[in-house]
């Protein structure tokens, strides 16, 4: 750690949460007390709903989350929460939610959303959605009361430091939760994630461009370095995906 520097789990420690919040947008704070009180879910009820939005936000941390992200949103401000119970609910709505239209939206000079319309799903590919969303389904409601357990009884009332120590340790289930929550910081927001374009806004990317398309610059230059400095739980996750693909490797060159 370079000198002077103070770390996400330092400052956590050392810093009022009251203060913290003064710190924060008024705006975000109203939003985030709203989202908390939570409109009605189609799977998860208000306390798995609860659960995952301080899990996935531990995994992809925002300012309400870590001060040193001010400025930088998360999956709470993305509100992947919504994402996934959208996709754990998508058949039991119609059209079911889960291939968004096209050819395009209204975000890059069109004049309808077409991506709002969801396509039909046939007998066929519904009877498969709804085999593997059954296994997400119990995948979830077994993972949300895992978390309880492992905090005593109360994930969503853990301190950060309890929260971190139990992801650490929820192995396929944080897993779960981490990818569903980088798919929902990142998709088009209409299947329930990337609220207000918070992800995309955050990395640069300009999203769906048609009909307008890019320029010919915009192919051609580049437009900087990405950077990230993962830490706390999204740092070992990806450690641990890391030497994953290091023995994949291994077992490649040597035939096994």
């Amino acid at each position: 750690m370079a000198e002077g520097h103070i770390s996400r789990r330092q400052f956590i420690q050392g810093a009022s949460l009251l203060g913290l919040a003064a710190l924060v947008p008024a705006e975000l704070m109203n939003w985030a007390r709203a989202e908390a009180a939570g409109a009605g879910f189609l799977f998860f009820d208000d306390h798995q709903a609860a659960v995952v939005r301080e899990a996935t936000a531990r995994l992809i941390p925002g300012p309400l989350d870590d001060p040193l992200e001010m400025g930088h949103p998360g999956a709470r401000e993305a509100n992947v929460t919504r994402y996934i119970d959208t996709m754990l609910g998508a058949l039991t709505v119609t059209p079911e939610k889960i291939h968004a239209g096209g050819p395009w939206s209204n975000r890059s000079g069109g004049t309808t959303n077409y991506m709002a319309n969801f396509i039909p799903l046939t007998a066929p590919q519904r009877l498969g959605w709804q085999k593997k969303l059954a296994s997400l389904q119990k995948q979830y409601a077994d993972g949300v009361k895992a978390l309880d357990a492992a905090a005593s009884g109360d994930f969503v009332g853990a301190d950060n430091n309890t929260k971190d120590q139990v992801l650490t340790n929820a192995g396929a289930f944080r897993d779960l939760l981490f990818t569903h929550a980088i798919e929902g910081m990142y998709s088009i927001p209409e299947y329930g994630g990337n609220q207000n374009l918070v992800g995309w806004k955050e990395i640069k990317f300009k999203g769906d461009t048609q009909p307008r398309g890019y320029t010919a610059a915009e192919v051609t230059n580049s437009d900087g370095l990405d950077f990230y400095l993962p830490t706390g739980v999204a740092a070992t996750l990806l450690q641990q995906l890391d030497a994953a693909a290091a023995a994949m490797v291994r077992q490649r060159s040597y035939g096994r």
